[in-house]
């Protein structure tokens, strides 16, 4: 069982260190998204005004990928711009083109599954991780002298085609059956559904997975007019993690936590970004994970005895609150309201009973 622990324990680590330098462009990201939706609200901005600085806000996220690649590769020990390019690959416009066309792709002669690869964390990290053997094959393999002519199409063609063919379809079958199982729970037993999906919705966000549903969210909303709780379970996960950085925020006494958590808070709630959240606090503190996982489990089995629908796209947070809104249920947004107030405040007291700072506070204080 130790043994267990500790490799979840490092998979987390490995996580946090990989996306620890992201997370202030992230952070930065979810400012600009802030900045657009109070320009926009306000009536300040619009047009293609909007539409170029909702530009500059999206890409942080879009390229996520990208980043990642960067910072998975030098935490691995690998080529930086290696593996940029073997995952932008993934990201050129005519293949991502070629995956949403809906015609059958192969590759001399394999099946390729469909995917979205833009906003994708773990698949990248395993990716580079896996690039890292790769190139420390070839390198060995090659003489030095011809490694700066033949490491890097060495190196690229295996990468691309190994997150292509293998990793990202595994992760959309993945996505598929939990999907599917969802589907299935809602209908039989909603309480336990909307428990489960909330609990997990973190771990769906840090592996892209999240797409799947908010897929079948759109589709859902724009066939009856009406989500009927994916979009719940993520304003559920959205203010659990805002508790849980309002929990380190109280418990921590290192300064750099602090900041780290009210920044996070701030991005989950206004903007509704959760990677900070995840990253930066969850993942890389651990205890507030669990408070985070708890937290949304309870609000989710309230959500279900509710029932709490989504009338309108987008994701969820403070300012757009109003998702939940609907003429002819107007009682909805209460309870939306309440499904988000036990979640914050059950992630908050979970953390914050649980938390106890790893170091002394001294030796994080500048």
């Amino acid at each position: 069982m130790s043994k267990i622990k500790k490799g979840f324990s490092a998979v987390f680590d490995h996580i946090s260190e990989c996306m620890a330098p992201i997370i202030p462009i992230v952070l930065a990201g979810g400012i600009f998204k802030m900045i657009v939706l109070l320009l926009t609200t306000f009536h300040i901005v619009s047009g293609s005004t909007e539409l170029i600085l909702s530009a500059i806000a999206t890409t942080p996220f879009y390229f996520l990928p990208v980043m990642v690649a960067y910072s998975a590769a030098k935490h691995f020990k690998a080529d930086p711009l290696i593996a940029i390019i073997s995952v932008c690959v993934m990201l050129l416009p005519e293949f991502a083109a070629l995956m949403e066309s809906g015609e059958k792709v192969t590759f001399i002669g394999i099946p390729v599954v469909p995917a979205t690869y833009a906003y994708s964390v773990i698949p990248i990290i395993l990716l580079i991780y896996c690039m890292s053997h790769i190139e420390r094959f070839f390198r060995r393999l090659i003489k030095e002298s011809l490694q700066p002519y033949l490491l890097a199409a060495c190196v690229i063609l295996p990468t691309s085609l190994l997150g292509i063919l293998v990793i990202e379809p595994i992760v959309s079958l993945i996505s598929n059956m939990l999907a599917d199982s969802l589907n299935t729970m809602q209908t039989e037993m909603p309480i336990l559904a909307w428990g489960i999906l909330a609990a997990i919705t973190s771990f769906l966000v840090s592996t892209g997975m999240h797409w799947i549903f908010i897929t079948l969210a759109i589709t859902q909303i724009g066939l009856t007019g009406v989500d009927y709780g994916i979009m719940g379970a993520f304003l559920i996960s959205n203010t659990s993690l805002a508790g849980c950085d309002l929990g380190l925020f109280v418990r921590t006494k290192a300064s750099d936590k602090k900041a780290m958590a009210i920044g996070a808070m701030a991005a989950v709630l206004l903007p509704g970004i959760s990677e900070p959240s995840i990253f930066g606090v969850c993942f890389k503190e651990k205890t507030p994970l669990i408070g985070n996982v708890l937290g949304c489990l309870i609000a989710g089995m309230v959500q279900g005895i509710l029932t709490v629908h989504c009338y309108i796209f987008t994701f969820p947070s403070i300012p757009s609150i109003l998702m939940f809104y609907s003429a002819g249920e107007a009682s909805n947004l209460v309870k939306a309201l309440i499904v988000a107030a036990v979640s914050f405040m059950a992630s908050f007291f979970i953390t914050a009973l649980l938390y106890r700072d790893a170091q002394p506070a001294t030796e994080h204080m500048a």
